[in-house]
C-alpha cells in the first residue's frame, strides 16, 4: 500500500509542476545559460520538498483555509508575476549573450533570484502546501505519498536543468536570446492574468 502511495504522489507532483510556471522559466533559463545549473536546480528541488512536507504536516490546517483566502494567494501571485513578466520583455533588448560574462556571474545574486522566484511567489504555495497538503490526506501513508512527490520534483527540476544546459549550445546568439527572453516574458504576463481572473 505504501508502494503506491509513493506512486501516486510521484504522479501528482509530477502533473503539478510539469506546468509551465515562473519557477520552471527560471530554472530553463539558468540552464540554457550554464549558469550555475546544480546550484539552481537543488534550491528549487529542496525547497519544493520543503514545502511539500509543510503542506503535509499542516494537511488538516490547509483543509480549513477559506476560499476567500485561497483566492487572495491567486491575485497576489498573479500580480507578481505580471510584474516579472514586464521587467522580462522591458530587458531583452538589453541582453548581451558571452558565455564568458555569464560564468562570471555573481554565484550570490544566482542563489537570491532563485529564493525569491521560489518564495516570493504565492501560487508555490498553492501547488505545494495547499494543494498536495489538501491531497494527501486521502492516502492511508502520508509519508510515502510526500516522498513520492519530492522525487518527482527532484527528478523534474534536474531533468530541464540539464537538458537547458545541453540546448544552450543551439542558443549563442543575440537575436536568440532576444525572442527566449520575450517569449518568458510573456508567459509570466499570462500565468498572472489567467490567476487573477480564472478563480
Amino acid at each position: 500500500m505504501s508502494i503506491s502511495d509513493f506512486i501516486q504522489g510521484f504522479i501528482i507532483g509530477m502533473t503539478l509542476i510539469v506546468a509551465i510556471g515562473p519557477q520552471n522559466l527560471f530554472v530553463i533559463n539558468q540552464g540554457l545559460k550554464k549558469n550555475y545549473t546544480f546550484a539552481v536546480v537543488l534550491i528549487c528541488s529542496l525547497s519544493d520538498s520543503l514545502l511539500i512536507i509543510c503542506g503535509i504536516y499542516l494537511s488538516n490546517s490547509v483543509l480549513s483555509l477559506n476560499n476567500f483566502t485561497v483566492t487572495m494567494m491567486k491575485i497576489i501571485g498573479g500580480i507578481w508575476l505580471i510584474l516579472y513578466g514586464i521587467n522580462k520583455i522591458k530587458n531583452s533588448r538589453n541582453q548581451f549573450f558571452d558565455t564568458k560574462e555569464y560564468g562570471r556571474a555573481s554565484f550570490a545574486k544566482v542563489v537570491f533570484t532563485t529564493l525569491a522566484i521560489t518564495y516570493a511567489n504565492p501560487h508555490v504555495y498553492l501547488d505545494t502546501v495547499v494543494l498536495l497538503g489538501s491531497i494527501s490526506v486521502n492516502f492511508d501513508d502520508k509519508i510515502y505519498f510526500g516522498l513520492g512527490a519530492i522525487f518527482s520534483s527532484f527528478i523534474f527540476f534536474f531533468s530541464i536543468g540539464y537538458f537547458s544546459n545541453y540546448l544552450s549550445k543551439y542558443t549563442q546568439s543575440k537575436k536568440i536570446w532576444f525572442y527566449i527572453d520575450n517569449i518568458m516574458g510573456f508567459l509570466m504576463l499570462f500565468y498572472g492574468l489567467f490567476f487573477i481572473f480564472m478563480q
